[in-house]
């Protein structure tokens, strides 16, 4: 394991725990900033991945998935229902 990989698992890891309070919280982030966000952040997972970044992949891939909730949670907010 390379110690990159260590060094910017944790630091994804606290950013993972960081989006908690916004996901749990009524106020959530512009839908447009959640949908860019999710993608972007998916690519560097991605791109994580192809370097062998097992760690650093999984935990981008967490973030990208934080980011997927507060999209969800945003987007039901903005398009409720009507019956």
């Amino acid at each position: 394991m390379q110690w990159q990989d260590i060094v910017i698992s944790v630091a994804q890891l606290i950013a993972v725990f960081s989006l908690m309070p916004s996901i749990f919280s009524d106020d959530k982030p512009a839908l447009a900033t959640c949908a860019m966000d999710f993608v972007l952040v998916s690519i560097i997972a991605s791109c994580l991945l192809s370097l062998g970044l097992w760690f650093s992949a999984a935990t981008a891939y967490g973030i990208a998935l934080a980011w997927l909730v507060l999209l969800i949670q945003k987007y039901k907010i903005d398009h409720p229902k009507t019956k």
